[in-house]
């Protein structure tokens, strides 16, 4: 099928963070491809989020700008709201910090175009790297969009398939017909796991993620150390309603163990209080090592696992 054939709506939920959706939204206005909708859930933000969207949705022609409003209940509830407003065909699912490279629309429905007939059920997921024009990238960062703390690009091939533990909803394009009405489960309340669960779940059924670079994008999201510390607590602790929802995921392999290491006994009182010091460090650009930080981002990790 061409990927002129094809229309994509663009979903993208929102809390707070006026000033970067205004830019993610300057991004997708001056795409190659104008031929796409854009829907935003506010959810529940206080910033003066929903009274700016009203305006911009005013003027908004090509793409044009759908606005829906919510009480403030989470990511995947936002998605789950904004899926409803979705009749195209695709729908690309976009952080509100993700800042869309020119190309990235047109190169998720090329991609639908060339691969649909080898995939009958196909997810697209782009790449996200930093946006190091704007921000300062530690090595801290660089490990954790390579590596699986939060991305894994560093192990996935272009225009291969990669693992349900990839259907990254910062940039991920598949077809609306296989989401229903509430896709994202709404037991997820903490942050983090609701988008893989879901990948989990439609890969049961079959579908096929492939990864395509060259439908690229750019994280703003400047963080230290000390807020990946505090980020990974949370991705712990929201791995317990996973393992409740599917049993079965306990031992995956792609998955952490379901025991902690030997190591964190001594870990979780150790390694804490270095983490300032680690985290000025790395934000100095010196180098901590692959191996020091994996082990304070599992630590972390660890320790939301055990409040859950």
């Amino acid at each position: 099928m061409p990927d002129s054939a094809l229309s994509l709506a663009v979903v993208i939920p929102t809390y707070n963070r006026r000033a970067i959706l205004e830019r993610t939204l300057d991004a997708l206005g001056d795409q190659s491809r104008r031929d796409f909708r854009i829907v935003v859930v506010d959810d529940g933000s206080t910033d003066g989020t929903w009274e700016w969207l009203e305006m911009r949705a005013v003027t908004a022609r090509r793409p044009s700008l759908s606005i829906v409003r919510q009480a403030n209940r989470g990511q995947g509830q936002a998605r789950n709201q904004g899926l409803r407003q979705v009749e195209e065909p695709l729908v690309l699912f976009l952080g509100d910090d993700i800042i869309p490279r020119r190309e990235l629309v047109a190169e998720h429905l090329a991609a639908h175009a060339r691969l649909g007939a080898r995939y009958p059920l196909l997810a697209v997921v782009g790449f996200t790297d930093w946006r190091r024009s704007e921000m300062a990238v530690t090595p801290a960062l660089e490990m954790v969009n390579r590596e699986g703390h939060q991305f894994g690009f560093g192990h996935m091939q272009p225009e291969r398939e990669v693992p349900f533990t990839c259907f990254y909803t910062s940039n991920i394009s598949l077809p609306r017909s296989l989401l229903g009405d509430e896709p994202f489960d709404p037991e997820f309340a903490a942050y983090g796991w609701e988008d893989i669960e879901l990948g989990y779940r439609l890969s049961l059924s079959g579908l096929k993620l492939v990864y395509h670079p060259a439908a690229a994008a750019e994280h703003l999201h400047p963080m230290t150390l000390v807020d990946l510390f505090a980020r990974q607590r949370l991705v712990g602790r929201g791995l317990h309603t996973l393992r409740k929802l599917h049993p079965e995921l306990s031992l995956a392999p792609l998955l952490s163990a379901a025991e902690p290491p030997r190591w964190f006994a001594a870990g979780r009182r150790l390694i804490p209080p270095l983490v300032p010091l680690l985290s000025a460090l790395d934000g100095l650009g010196l180098p901590l090592g692959k191996p020091i930080l994996h082990r304070v981002l599992m630590c972390a990790f660890y320790l939301g696992q055990a409040a859950a």
